[in-house]
């Protein structure tokens, strides 16, 4: 990638740089540029924050859930899903005659975006809706299995109140995620918090 050159006196640097920016703007220091704002959240100061995420994704009320597939050519599609998490891992009723199901069947890594259903109070730039956010990689598993995908719904029914709701006529899957990163933002500004382990 080919950068621009900006000339501060008898330094040159590329345009776009930290300390184009601190030059720019009159900052003090490289502290002040924006985006170091948005640097992620050092682990023991991110696992604060561990149990509310959790709660926040699992909780349709706080949040709507999109499904990330890919196409048979590689490209990424989403979908609006309902999803009950259950320790991080991620479960998601399909029909087997769904995009979501074929994709699932021949390419396993999926991701899971999570949007919050209010304006973070932390964002105060302009008046644009700007909610709570989370991301998640993971791994799928296709549950093919009716007596397993029953379990589900006895799961889901005693949790959360919802059994199965779909016709008895239809085949239903069970797509099973195991999440491998996890990207947070809301929480402490515009800061990342990233988690890699779920055990």
């Amino acid at each position: 990638m080919r950068f621009k050159q900006l000339k501060v006196g008898d330094y040159i640097m590329p345009e776009g740089s930290n300390d184009d920016v601190q030059a720019r703007w009159g900052l003090d220091n490289e502290k002040q540029v924006p985006w170091d704002k948005e640097k992620g959240l050092d682990a023991d100061s991110a696992n604060k924050f561990r149990q509310e995420i959790l709660e926040f994704i699992s909780d349709s009320k706080q949040s709507s859930a999109y499904l990330m597939t890919r196409r048979k050519d590689g490209r990424e599609i989403m979908r609006p899903v309902s999803v009950f998490v259950e320790n991080w891992v991620c479960e998601t009723i399909t029909q087997d005659i769904q995009p979501k199901t074929t994709h699932v069947r021949r390419d396993p890594i999926v991701g899971y975006l999570w949007v919050g259903r209010e304006h973070r109070s932390d964002w105060k730039a302009n008046d644009d809706f700007r909610p709570k956010v989370v991301w998640m990689q993971g791994v799928a598993s296709l549950i093919e299995d009716e007596s397993e995908v029953n379990i589900f719904y006895e799961k889901r029914e005693a949790k959360k109140g919802v059994g199965r709701v779909h016709p008895e006529g239809e085949t239903m899957h069970l797509i099973r995620t195991a999440p491998q990163y996890v990207r947070a933002e809301g929480w402490e500004g515009s800061r990342a918090i990233i988690y890699k382990n779920f055990d």
